[in-house]
């Protein structure tokens, strides 16, 4: 909930105690009239870039009543607004995007080895004038590119939401105070609850008292259906997936016109473009898994008494006489019979929820994949290219299937290790030190000690040939079936995320 003031109305403007009538009718999760439930688009609240995610106000118009809402977005209006938006993004658009532009991407790859496309970049004849380990077209890459922040950014997904800035009028007083006494009604009525977790997030009163309020209103015995996800780590994944792209595609389209005594030339370029990309994710990661661990620590240890209230921060004042604390509290022992006993609701049931989203869910496997999606489109590049040139007694059709295999290895298999050997290590080396700089520099070589093995080892693959006429379609699918499974091993039984322990139990949660 936004920072404000629960606002008096109806009845409880004339009641001696008025935060006593307040909490009564918050805590029935009754909404106060048939017209005040509502819920909005996923799309619409993600529109103008987050417009609604900096506090817009005139937005009213966008929701609808509804009965039931399939999503609460909690979070804290206190942490970065753009972070918010692109993590939503990657929530909801991310695997829509990395499949169209995919397919986008095959496409033109299809259309480039039937020549309907021209050569972009590099000699008309890749064979007459570049080296076989050169051939590479563009197309793939761009259109794939294109696709993905086009659908990433302007996907409009359809399910119902609510964010209050938009499903309460904030302009109208009425319908504000009558939305914000049934907060309630749309806590009750939300099936899930999505919690864009950042530092700030469990020192505020309204985000602590939104959690109680979805844990109370589920039936005995139901396990909230609880989604977190950290508004730190989004970004994170989009600088790795234009890091992918740069280092795939633009640099391996750079090395075209390069001689063979100018190659140094594309490893000075790729130098920055790691720092940039891979090293920032690094430290971002390390300063990651230790917020993790110190949000552990204070919802280890968290009481009402300790989280902020705008109310008491402004020095009440803008409240007329009534605090939020004050009701909240009376709220929680209305809910749970007691403050002590949600602090201990807090301490354990919402820990482990806490425990189980931060060791699995920022670091899924298909979250990573996603992100690598660059890998496939050069690759896909490289297929076309070999299609499109191969000449003599090769077969093209047999060049392009190796290559397509090829990469299918290097995404799904050797890629998402990399990337799983990176996070584990940052983890390892969360501790702050003063040797910031190295600590960020050794998970990152050690991802590319990994991935200078996997191209030895591809290197080797190449020098043998099990079948003849096969054009090392086997040695790549020997790679594949190498990579692949180790891939999914690691992320099944390992993970990239963080190896934590919640204080009240005696067992790990990978």
């Amino acid at each position: 909930m936004q920072a404000t003031q629960i606002p008096a109305t109806g009845d409880v403007r004339r009641a001696a105690h008025p935060s006593d009538n307040i909490a009564e009718v918050v805590t029935r999760m009754k909404p106060v009239s048939a017209t005040v439930l509502r819920a909005t688009r996923a799309c619409d609240a993600l529109d103008n870039f987050g417009c609604a995610l900096r506090g817009c106000t005139t937005m009213h118009h966008l929701s609808y009543q509804a009965e039931t809402i399939s999503m609460f977005w909690s979070h804290s209006w206190h942490g970065e607004a753009w972070r918010k938006w692109i993590t939503l993004l990657l929530f909801y658009n991310g695997q829509t995007a990395a499949a169209i532009a995919c397919f986008g991407s095959a496409v033109a790859s299809l259309l480039f080895a039937l020549e309907v496309l021209p050569v972009l970049i590099g000699p008309d004849n890749y064979s007459e004038n570049v080296p076989k380990s050169m051939w590479q077209s563009f197309w793939a890459a761009l259109v794939g590119m294109i696709l993905y922040l086009s659908v990433l950014v302007f996907w409009r997904p359809s399910g119902s939401i609510f964010l209050d800035v938009i499903c309460i009028d904030q302009t109208n007083k009425s319908g504000k105070s009558d939305g914000l006494l049934s907060i309630g009604a749309f806590l009750k009525s939300s099936q899930s609850m999505l919690v864009l977790w950042d530092a700030t997030y469990s020192d505020r009163l309204w985000t602590m008292f939104e959690i109680a309020g979805f844990l109370k209103s589920r039936r005995e015995g139901e396990r909230p259906r609880i989604v977190l996800r950290p508004t730190m780590l989004g970004p994170c994944y989009l600088l790795q997936t234009l890091t992918v792209f740069l280092v795939y595609s633009v640099l391996d389209n750079i090395s075209v016109h390069l001689s063979a005594d100018q190659q140094w030339v594309l490893w000075v370029l790729y130098v920055p473009v790691c720092f940039c990309g891979l090293y920032i994710n690094t430290a971002t990661f390390r300063i990651y898994f230790r917020s993790v661990n110190d949000s552990m620590d204070r919802l280890a240890r968290w009481s009402l008494a300790d989280v902020n209230c705008f109310c008491c921060d402004d020095g009440h004042k803008q409240s007329r006489g009534l605090c939020d604390r004050e009701i909240v509290l009376k709220c929680m022992r209305t809910w749970f019979g007691s403050v002590e006993e949600f602090e201990k609701r807090v301490r354990t049931e919402l820990l482990d929820i806490f425990v189980h989203e931060q060791s699995r869910q920022p670091f899924t496997y298909r979250q990573v994949v996603t992100a690598l999606v660059p890998v496939i489109w050069s690759y896909l590049d490289r297929a076309s290219a070999w299609s499109r040139f191969t000449t003599g007694s090769d077969d093209p059709r047999i060049q392009a299937s190796r290559e397509i295999i090829r990469g299918l290895a290097w995404w799904l298999g050797v890629a998402p290790v990399a990337f799983l050997i990176q996070c584990r290590l940052a983890c390892l080396l969360q501790r702050k030190t003063n040797c910031e700089p190295l600590l960020n520099l050794l998970p990152l070589l050690a991802s590319v000690f990994f991935i200078l093995a996997a191209l030895l080892l591809e290197q080797l693959l190449f020098q043998h040939r099990f079948i003849r006429g096969d054009g090392h379609v086997v040695n790549m699918a020997l790679l594949a079936a190498a990579g692949l499974p180790l891939a999914w091993l690691l992320y099944r039984y390992v993970g990239a995320g963080p190896m934590v322990r919640a204080p009240t139990r005696s067992w790990n949660v990978l």
